[in-house]
């Protein structure tokens, strides 16, 4: 054969098996087309490029093009076969937020052989090209010749501009989330959200409390729609059953993003961070004259720090219980219990204790300790298959777990005699095949099951008596406004409080609920239904 016939070929092989791989496992779709035509002419640039280059550093340079070229479209395709939707800048910004553990946790929780196959696949694509050795060798040396290189670079890159085509490059996603993140961050360091005190405008905390103890348990990936506390059919949380009577239980609340840091970015926060006047809800509570704690069972990312711990820092206790080497099983959240009653014990008059349990995070049969391993066989869920089967059977017994917590938080609670109260919410909810036949939660493939969260409320009567509460259970809501909610329920006000987005006050009045940082909630979903 021809050696530019076989150069051809062998950058053409990723590009169609990535097509004809990505139709099959997400649908022959104008998604996957326009992947496709941004592959063939990011292709295009490449070859255009290495034609440019003069013979000697065109052999050298295109072994590097090749290498890359073909892992972009290995993890592109990869990407559209687990979470059937195309790579977006949220995805690789989920990716720098996450660490080692949760890395592992990640490919463990995915990995199958069809993804082993894909992977073996590419690697003998970039095998053949070594082994190959073709350069391409095509003269350019004059000026004339070197045109039609130089045309088609352009042109290249002005389709895939002009045309939005060059969202779906790889390349141009992760360098662009790349930048994004490191300016995102930098503007987090001047909100000082990791301070303890701030100037909280127009503050005021009306209120005479000589002692008391709240607690905030904050969710990770629960969706409302798995506990028997909201009608599933199987008795995953049989404690929060048993006092239901003794809870305001939420029946229609939503998370605004699938994903923890752009979901807790807008909740434990006023605006989002999108002011140099915003506020988290510990520094609201410091400057109450609450003693704060935050205990978590969350590694952080490592040497750098997230959105979440720089606002957990701001906290006067702020403990870490999870200290697995990356790649370890992390501990049940119950190594939190000894840290929670140590705040309890503590001689501060007024205490705010911020509890984040790993929850049912992802690999679900991580959460739980083999004795909580009630339900086995068939599931509930809409699809029968194995892997469905298996995970749902993992979820719920995580979530009865997890109700077995929140039990023992409780009791802790119940026994003592300062106004008290116990809310709790999930960051975001979990597909666990439910709606689509796949299990996890992304803002590129929204399903319900992703935002619809539990949401409630225990107050003992010492409480009650202070602070009279406005039902509102059956209201649409987003906890997006939770610091109204927050601010409402400890009786402090600020400048910007707007009562009607707390879902305490009888005030309230239902407010739009955004997801995915632009989707209508209510409308979509009316929408998706009637399509379907």
């Amino acid at each position: 054969m021809n050696q530019k016939y076989k150069f051809i070929i062998l950058w053409m092989f990723p590009l169609f098996t990535s097509l004809v791989l990505q139709g099959l496992s997400f649908g022959w779709n104008r998604v996957v087309l326009g992947n496709a035509l941004e592959n063939f002419f990011t292709l295009l640039i490449l070859l255009s490029i290495l034609l440019l280059l003069t013979a000697k550093i065109r052999r050298i340079i295109q072994y590097l093009f090749y290498v890359l070229w073909t892992l972009s479209c290995l993890i592109e395709t990869i990407y559209y076969y687990i979470f059937k939707a195309n790579l977006s800048a949220s995805s690789i910004y989920i990716l720098l937020e996450t660490n080692l553990a949760e890395s592992k946790e990640f490919f463990e929780f995915y990995f199958n052989p069809s993804i082993l196959i894909m992977v073996i696949g590419y690697l003998i694509f970039i095998i053949l090209f070594f082994a190959n050795g073709i350069a391409l060798n095509i003269d350019v040396s004059n000026f004339k010749r070197k045109l039609l290189p130089f045309f088609t670079l352009i042109l290249s890159v002005v389709f895939l501009l002009k045309t939005g085509y060059i969202q779906y490059n790889f390349a141009f996603l992760t360098l662009r989330s790349i930048k994004e993140y490191i300016i995102e961050y930098k503007e987090i360091d001047s909100f000082n959200i990791d301070k303890s005190i701030v100037d909280i405008k127009g503050f005021s905390f009306n209120d005479n409390l000589e002692k008391a103890t709240f607690v905030l348990i904050l969710g990770e990936s629960t969706t409302r729609s798995r506990l028997s506390l909201y009608g599933y059919s199987r008795n995953t949380t049989p404690y929060l059953k048993s006092i239901q009577s003794n809870l305001k239980v939420y029946d229609d609340v939503i998370s605004p993003n699938a994903f923890t840091i752009g979901s807790l970015r807008k909740v434990l926060t006023l605006n989002g961070l999108s002011d140099m006047n915003d506020f988290s809800i510990i520094q609201l509570m410091n400057q109450a004259g609450f003693k704060t704690f935050w205990i978590s069972n969350q590694r952080p990312i490592g040497e750098y720090e997230s959105l979440v711990t720089k606002i957990a820092s701001a906290s006067d206790v702020y403990q870490i219980k999870n200290t697995a080497l990356d790649g370890s099983i992390t501990p049940h959240d119950e190594v939190l219990i000894p840290l929670f009653e140590k705040a309890l014990d503590d001689d501060a008059p007024l205490k705010f204790v911020v509890l984040h349990p790993l929850g049912t995070h992802m690999k679900y049969s991580d959460r739980y300790p083999e004795s909580f391993q009630k339900f086995k066989g068939e599931s509930p869920s809409n699809f029968k298959n194995v892997r469905a089967q298996q995970l749902s059977n993992d979820y719920d017994n995580a979530i009865l777990y997890y109700d077995h917590f929140i039990e023992q938080i409780h009791k802790k609670l119940q026994v003592l005699e300062e106004p008290s109260y116990m809310i709790y919410f999930s960051d975001h909810g979990e597909e666990v095949f439910t709606d689509i036949d796949f299990a996890g939660h992304m803002d590129d493939n929204p399903t319900k099951s992703m935002y619809e969260i539990p949401f409630f409320l225990w107050t003992n009567s010492k409480f009650k008596n202070s602070k009279p509460l406005t039902s509102n259970l059956k209201s649409p809501y987003s906890v997006q406004y939770f610091m109204h909610s927050f601010s409402d329920l400890n009786k402090i006000k600020f400048e910007g409080f707007d009562s009607t987005k707390s879902i305490f006050s009888e005030d309230f009045r239902p407010h739009k609920r955004i997801i995915a940082n632009d989707i209508d909630y209510d409308l979509y979903f009316e929408n998706t239904s009637q399509n379907n």
